[in-house]
């Protein structure tokens, strides 16, 4: 997923390249805002500013793409424990499609959905809206529970280790929630929080502000 897991350490657990040599390069339909995600067998999956979902095999072959309702999608996908990929799109939905490409099930929000997924171990996926919500919702595109914030939800959540949901606003504050989406707590600081938290091993919290801050919660 964004970010790579839950805590959005941006580690993975396998060596990149050592070398700038160019293998291939696939050519979409317009800019790519959107940052890829790799399945279990390879598989790369990437939004695009043409509104399609692009499923390309490692050696950069197409697999299968899928046509969103919107031009703009720049959600980054997130692949569930059973293959599923789940992305936000600019026509306000979350998308749950098969690995085969095709449609499992979609979900409406009140605005445009540019943050990217997260998906817990359960199968709850959690993503923010332009509505100024965050969403919870069940394996089957349920709805579990929404947060209302008080600005716009860029912001990609991040989940810690006992289960809080960590997520940015741009009504300036940083929100903690429990699982059951009740606040723990927030904290405001002095520009929009359009970051995607991130969790270190011992649970402390970073997260960046357009007031030029980067700011660090104990846990």
């Amino acid at each position: 997923m964004f970010r790579h897991d839950l805590q959005h350490t941006g580690r993975s657990s396998v060596d990149g390249p050592g070398t700038a040599a160019l293998d291939w390069s696939y050519q979409t339909g317009d800019a790519v805002f959107s940052s890829p995600a790799v399945g279990g067998d390879g598989t790369i999956y990437v939004g695009s500013v043409d509104g399609y979902v692009y499923a390309l095999a490692p050696d950069g072959s197409l697999r299968w793409r899928y046509q969103t309702g919107a031009p703009i999608l720049a959600s980054s996908p997130a692949i569930g424990g059973d293959g599923t990929v789940y992305v936000g799109s600019n026509d306000g939905h979350v998308y749950a499609l098969r690995p085969d490409g095709s449609l499992d099930w979609r979900y409406q929000t009140g605005g445009e959905v540019q943050s990217s997924p997260a998906v817990g171990a359960d199968g709850t996926v959690y993503v923010g809206s332009l509505d100024g919500r965050l969403y919870a919702l069940g394996p089957g595109g349920s709805l579990d529970w929404l947060f209302q914030t008080g600005g716009h939800v860029f912001s990609s959540p991040a989940i810690g280790a006992d289960g809080t949901i960590y997520v940015g606003s741009d009504d300036d504050y940083v929100y903690a929630l429990n699982p059951d989406g009740s606040l723990m707590w927030r904290y405001q600081t002095s520009g929009n929080v359009d970051s995607s938290p991130a969790i270190s091993a011992d649970g402390t919290l970073h997260v960046g502000s357009s007031d030029h801050y980067v700011y660090t919660f104990g846990p």
